[in-house]
């Protein structure tokens, strides 16, 4: 097919420098030859070649290679909008993001000169990813609508649906679920009328997504089923993944506590047995806080576990500081103070390491907060002081708020008033400035408290 990939190949070839070299070769007796259209036929090739292989920046060589042939040819526009969009796709993938736009609106101009229909759909698809990949939602909707109209014209049934698809995701960004849903729904229709039943699978996961978000769980869950006896029947494993996920999570906000841990294990199992650690780990986490907000933290300490080790076989410092963070929930909830401490302070050793701010400030919190509770004041006060030094860094005030509580009370207890009154009236000035009221008439109270105290 002479148009432009959706997106760039996945697969890589058996032996891709061998069939470099042959590419080359054939490139080189082309040159003898003074066969021009062979050479940027075999340029292009090259060109998709390496972008199989991840290469862009050599795959953009190739494709401007073969550019400069046709550049002045009023015979080869076809080819050149072919290769001008090829270029686009190049620079996405360094992150050139200004001229890959150039590239494939000067694709689209020649397409529509031409009067290309597939190639000037294609075109428009790519730059609508461009401006959506760039937060520009509304520029990526005003392309898609006008891909729209030329698949439209051209009857052109594939791309009816292939951009119906994308309007519901753009929409959906945008935050438009009902106008998301009438595009999943086009587009699943337009799948159905052309035997393609993998994206209608997809589109009615979509739609079941869509429910979700608006709490409509029944709906969801109705459309998760479906689409599970579609992806089963395809034996699509990933598809699958998708929709246990789903239905994982309609259930879990139906608070329907079987069918959630139902499906929430089958999705790891899944998950586990194909070897998608991504999805498997991301779905221990939401069945391991679910767990842990129904009551049933033992419960979610052997998933947890289970993560951890994937984390740290994949060398996810990311996700293993995510665990071990609520693992010291998990233990908490329990009452089990130094497992939880124990678990804090691994999270806080990776939040280090990753230089994760933020999360040091909240994990730090967490602990002062616990070293109170325990009476370890000492341990409070210092894990507390880091966090609002962290936290004024991070100009966080909710977060200094807290800790300027968790302060205050420390040094009340070490009946250290005038410590205690500086930190209250800070957080009292801090409250303020976020408008928390319920916050503001606490501090309050406290801080009458503690001027009585200071008489």
């Amino acid at each position: 097919m002479n148009n432009l990939p959706v997106t760039p190949a996945a697969s890589t070839p058996i032996n891709p420098n061998e069939n470099f070299e042959k590419l080359r070769t054939a490139i080189t007796e082309a040159q003898t030859q003074g066969d021009t259209k062979t050479i940027v036929s075999l340029l292009k090739q090259l060109g998709q070649a390496y972008m199989e292989v991840g290469d862009a920046p050599q795959a953009l060589t190739e494709f401007n290679e073969a550019i400069k042939l046709v550049f002045n040819s009023e015979d080869d526009k076809e080819i050149f909008a072919q290769l001008l969009g090829f270029r686009g796709l190049a620079l996405k993938l360094i992150g050139n993001y200004s001229l890959a736009v150039q590239s494939f609106r000067k694709s689209n101009a020649l397409a529509l000169e031409i009067k290309h229909s597939a190639l000037s759909c294609d075109s428009l698809i790519h730059l609508a990813a461009l401006h959506s990949e760039m937060g520009k939602v509304d520029d990526a909707i005003a392309v898609l609508n006008e891909a729209l109209g030329i698949a439209s014209e051209y009857k052109d049934k594939v791309r009816i649906m292939r951009v119906n698809g994308l309007l519901g995701d753009n929409f959906l960004k945008r935050a438009e679920p009902a106008k998301a849903s009438e595009h999943f729904q086009l587009a699943y229709e337009t799948a159905q009328n052309i035997g393609n039943k993998a994206a209608g699978c997809s589109f009615i996961t979509k739609l079941g997504n869509v429910l979700l978000l608006e709490g409509k769980t029944e709906r969801a869950i109705d459309k998760y089923e479906y689409a599970l006896k579609l992806a089963s029947a395809l034996a699509d494993r990933n598809a699958e993944i998708n929709i246990l996920g789903g239905l994982f999570r309609a259930h879990a906000l139906a608070v329907n506590i079987d069918p959630a841990f139902t499906y929430g294990e089958q999705v790891i199992h899944l998950a586990a047995e194909i070897s998608h650690y991504e999805a498997e780990i991301a779905n221990i986490q939401a069945l391991a806080s679910f767990s842990i907000e129904q009551g049933m933290a033992e419960k979610a300490l052997p998933y947890l576990e289970r993560g951890i080790q994937i984390a740290k076989k994949q060398v996810n410092m990311g996700w293993e500081m995510e665990l071990f963070s609520l693992y010291s929930k998990a233990y908490y909830v329990q009452g089990k103070y130094t497992e939880a401490l124990n678990s804090l302070d691994e999270a806080l050793t990776l939040a280090t390491n990753l230089q994760d701010e933020f999360f040091m400030a909240t994990t730090l919190g967490r602990m002062s907060a616990i070293y109170a509770e325990i009476n370890d004041l000492e341990n409070s006060i210092n894990s507390a002081e880091r966090a609002l030094e962290l936290s004024l860094v991070l100009e966080d005030v909710e977060l200094c708020a807290q800790q300027q509580v968790i302060l205050a009370f420390n040094y009340r207890d070490l009946d250290q008033i005038d410590e205690a009154i500086q930190y209250c009236s800070a957080a009292l000035i801090s409250y303020k400035n976020i408008g928390n009221q319920a916050m503001i008439e606490q501090v309050q109270t406290l801080l009458a408290e503690l001027n009585t105290l200071s008489k």
